[in-house]
């Protein structure tokens, strides 16, 4: 993406642009260009945008940039370790919220833990551009209401509660 020599890439502008554009592999790309194209608020939009590419402030990956967490389970269900896709899509209390919106739009659940397969699971087949742009905002208003409900539980002494979470979103 940037000026490249033999063993370094030197940052551009243009080369962070097209990253976020989606400018890397070929389902990378489609996956971004779709991702992209959805109106949202951009603090939710940039929220998704993060657990996708797993760079939200997890505690696994907190740990993981050599920052000390005084434990690294996941605070809400006490069950695992806080890793991206635990928080957003593995946990009991996630699979839960999940479970309601898809009980509300009358999908099949499919247990999908990888961000950008359960971003691509919300595309529906043969639909109207404008349907699956809406599906893709329920998605991201999800996923940035569980973070700031964990925030909420983890640093304001919030109560789990996982029908308030859908209800936000």
């Amino acid at each position: 993406m940037g000026l490249e020599d033999s063993e370094t890439t030197i940052f551009s502008v243009k080369s962070a642009y097209g990253i976020l554009k989606g400018e890397g592999g070929e389902e990378d790309s489609r996956l971004y260009k779709s991702f992209w194209r959805i109106k949202a608020l951009p603090s939710a939009h940039v929220t998704t945008w993060r657990v996708i590419e797993n760079k939200v402030a997890s505690k696994v990956n907190l740990e993981r940039r050599g920052i000390q967490v005084e434990s690294n389970f996941y605070s809400l269900c006490r069950l695992s370790e806080e890793s991206t896709n635990h928080l957003f899509f593995g946990c009991r209390i996630a699979w839960l919220i999940w479970n309601l919106c898809y009980d509300w739009l009358g999908i099949n659940l499919v247990d999908l833990i990888v961000p950008g397969s359960h971003f691509e699971y919300f595309k529906i087949l043969d639909a109207p551009n404008s349907v699956n742009l809406i599906m893709g905002n329920i998605l991201i208003a999800l996923v940035s209401d569980i973070w700031r409900h964990r925030n909420n539980c983890s640093f304001k002494g919030g109560v789990v509660d996982h029908t308030e979470v859908l209800s936000l979103a």
